[in-house]
């Protein structure tokens, strides 16, 4: 039972706006507030038709420019396109109503958690794959620092091996200087130096 789409919303909505701006002119740019606001030129039948002619080219103005303006602003946020979306979904609807393939949901009977799961049913799977990309990087990234981090322990085992090594030596290079005749105070080597 298919049929085209009636796309109304769109059509409506700048009819809606068209009729909204010429009240709003209508109430703002009367002939008799422009009067009140140029009551010198207004008092001359010459200047009453000058208004006239000026309120008619303001009235012009204001409304290309406000049609511009709602047309900029409906382009900007798509708002045809949802419209139109919106008149496609409301008459698959009522198509599935009335063949009786579907009960009307209502709302007021729904629960909050039905409610927040029908919400979040799109973006579960979504979700879930981003953590799971997530969660592989960290194991990644965990095993790299972990290998790193061997490295860096293996890095100063050496270096541990090597201090001590040059201790021990220096050490011993110690013991042989205490056991030779070399017994110099340091107060001795200060002095020779400072000559």
């Amino acid at each position: 039972m298919s049929s085209e789409i009636d796309r109304i919303r769109y059509e409506r909505l700048k009819l809606v706006c068209k009729k909204a701006l010429e009240q709003s002119i209508k109430k703002s740019l009367s002939m008799d507030q422009i009067k009140t606001c140029y009551p010198t030129i207004a008092s001359t039948e010459e200047g009453q038709k000058s208004l006239e002619i000026a309120r008619s080219q303001i009235i012009k103005f204001w409304h290309n420019n406000s049609t511009k303006e709602f047309d900029l602003i409906f382009k900007e946020r798509n708002i045809e396109t949802k419209l139109d979306e919106l008149d496609e979904i409301i008459q698959k609807a009522e198509e599935r109503k009335i063949e009786g393939k579907e009960a009307p949901v209502q709302v007021d009977r729904v629960s909050p958690s039905e409610l927040i799961e029908a919400s979040l049913a799109g973006t579960k799977k979504e979700s879930i794959e981003s953590l799971s990309m997530i969660y592989n990087q960290l194991c990644l990234d965990n095993m790299e620092l972990y290998g790193q981090l061997n490295s860096l322990c293996e890095e100063s085992e050496t270096i541990r091996t090597d201090l001590k090594s040059q201790v021990d030596s220096l050490s011993e290079d110690l013991k042989s200087l205490r056991n030779d005749d070399f017994k110099v105070s340091v107060d001795d080597l200060i002095a020779t130096m400072t000559e």
